[in-house]
């Protein structure tokens, strides 16, 4: 580990929260911003660095971590409110938002002179995330990768480089959509099997030894269907709509895989 290697993170709710502690447990001291007071007594509690400045968190990292739900937050937090100019030059800056392929081409075109930008979107979840399992797509510089990687081996693993900025995430939106077409066919599925008197856990658990298995109907193991779609709804809709951007912006037809995800964002 580098010692001197300090890392500011700025996002620490549902999936950021457990990467904090997966960083604290392997040695690393994160400060972390948080906007408000409650979160920063909980930090503290933990024996956590708080910060209540953003700005200044960003000019004193070395590697600032950002995790948040879409584009827009990430606009918000580094462009309106400053982050981004206030980075110190070999900072480096990973964003593990899934989101458009341009908008890190515009993070490394307007950062200041010297700052690096990783674009580095993530499959998995909180549970992923604290058994230091979740999937990293890394996109920049492999020199800054590097760099980055004792760091996000915290809570990373594996760590999968897939070229240049913006390549992350046009791979990570592609992955989404064949979850969102997969889950869909899971949930026709399900209801399928329950007609026919079949509970879909158990559909689930015999599928998954068969050729029909797929990541989405194992989820059935794990919460019934309705759940299941109820709460990755809003995450699908959020990035159907982005890849269905960037497929316009290209002159793409999402074909037949756009056809069967368009239950998620009732495009």
């Amino acid at each position: 580990m580098s010692a001197a290697l300090k890392v500011g993170f700025i996002g620490a709710g549902q999936m950021g929260r457990p990467m904090v502690d997966r960083l604290v447990a392997a040695g690393w001291k994160p400060e972390v911003y948080a906007r408000r007071a409650e979160a920063r007594a909980e930090l503290a509690a933990d024996g956590i660095a708080a910060s209540d400045s953003a700005t200044g968190l960003a000019a004193s990292a070395d590697l600032l971590i950002i995790c948040m739900f879409s584009d827009a937050q990430v606009r918000e937090v580094l462009f309106d409110d400053g982050v981004l100019a206030a980075m110190q030059p070999r900072s480096i800056l990973v964003n593990h938002v899934t989101g458009s392929p341009t908008l890190a081409l515009e993070l490394q075109s307007a950062a200041p002179q010297g700052v690096r930008i990783l674009d580095v979107p993530v499959s998995g979840s909180a549970d992923s995330i604290r058994a230091g399992q979740l999937t990293l797509l890394a996109a920049g510089d492999p020199a800054d990768i590097e760099r980055a990687r004792a760091p996000l081996s915290s809570y990373g693993s594996p760590i999968i480089e897939v070229g240049g900025l913006g390549d992350a995430q046009r791979v990570k939106l592609i992955n989404n959509l064949l979850f969102t077409a997969n889950l869909r066919m899971a949930l026709a599925a399900a209801a399928l099997g329950e007609s026919m008197g079949i509970d879909p856990a158990d559909l689930a658990r015999v599928i998954a030894e068969c050729s029909g298995d797929s990541f989405a109907i194992r989820r059935f193991t794990l919460a019934p269907p309705a759940v299941l779609e109820q709460s990755a709804k809003p995450y699908l809709a959020k990035d159907v709509a982005v890849i269905r951007q960037v497929a316009r912006e290209m002159g793409l037809d999402l074909g037949e895989l756009g056809e069967v995800a368009a239950w998620a964002d009732g495009s």
